[in-house]
């Protein structure tokens, strides 16, 4: 079974170091209102359906195993290295309570969930380490994405100059409307930057979330060369190829994903 997938412009110059991909919602099993290609929500989801269809995304990807953290809005990212990954591989959920994963080991794939949020991938083709993480509007302010980059730094040894970002769909400012108490929270995270970050609403309340800008400032605060720096275009609340949460009614809305694994 094919799926549909994109792929980065800024990675696709590295094959045969690594492969990676964004999924769309199309080339599974899952049913409406899931279909079809859902790798996420087995609480309201068929379980076994997910799991088919995320054996579907490993195969695509080409990997021995396929690791997702657990994805709780947080900032913890997990260091998967030739230590530690025999330990991680016997466990059925490896990474707790986190929403990032770096790793220098060969062809063991990334796996990195979304439906608005921002599946981002990183790679440095210099010290061979690839990084998949979930960055939602709480996994923002708390910076995950410069969590990531540091522990690359620290646990790697990668060069901040060497590290590529490409940050896959997510939902745009035009269609992210949010209260004042996540006005406040981006308000102390990014102080210098929130004219960008906080566009004007037509009540003084609330306020339109341009998580592009959060995330530049994050790459921009890191020393991220800009042309490392990769966006995909699509708004995932009014692309249809994609899964919105936002969109869909609570609990009715799969997730798709952001892939990717070191040759």
């Amino acid at each position: 079974m094919s799926i549909e997938t994109l792929v980065f412009e800024q990675f696709s110059e590295y094959k045969g170091q690594i492969d990676h991909f964004i999924t769309t919602r199309n080339g599974g099993v899952s049913t409406p209102p899931f279909a079809s290609l859902n790798l996420g929500n087995m609480l309201h989801d068929n379980h076994e359906a997910v799991l088919k269809n995320r054996a579907i995304v490993k195969d695509a990807l080409g990997c021995q195993r396929l690791f997702i953290a657990d994805q709780k809005h947080t900032n913890k990212v997990f260091s998967i290295t030739e230590n530690n990954v025999e330990e991680y591989l016997k466990m059925e959920n490896p990474f707790p309570e986190s929403d990032g994963m770096i790793t220098n080991v060969k062809n063991i794939g990334l796996l990195t969930l979304a439906a608005d949020c921002t599946p981002i991938l990183l790679f440095d083709p210099i010290k061979k380490v690839i990084g998949a993480v979930h960055s939602g509007w709480k996994g923002t302010v708390l910076k995950i994405l410069t969590k990531a980059v540091e522990q690359m730094v620290t646990d790697f040894d990668s060069e901040v100059k060497n590290i590529k970002i490409s940050f896959g769909p997510f939902i745009k400012e035009a269609n992210y409307e949010i209260g004042k108490d996540v006005i406040v929270q981006y308000e102390d995270a990014f102080p210098n930057d929130i004219d960008k970050i906080l566009l004007p609403h037509i009540n003084p309340e609330k306020a339109y979330l341009n998580i592009t800008e959060a995330q530049k400032s994050q790459c921009s605060a890191l020393g991220i060369l800009k042309e490392n720096i990769e966006f995909l275009p699509f708004d995932t609340y009014t692309d249809e190829r994609f899964f919105s949460a936002r969109k869909a009614s609570p609990g009715q809305t799969g997730r798709f994903g952001g892939a990717i694994v070191l040759r």
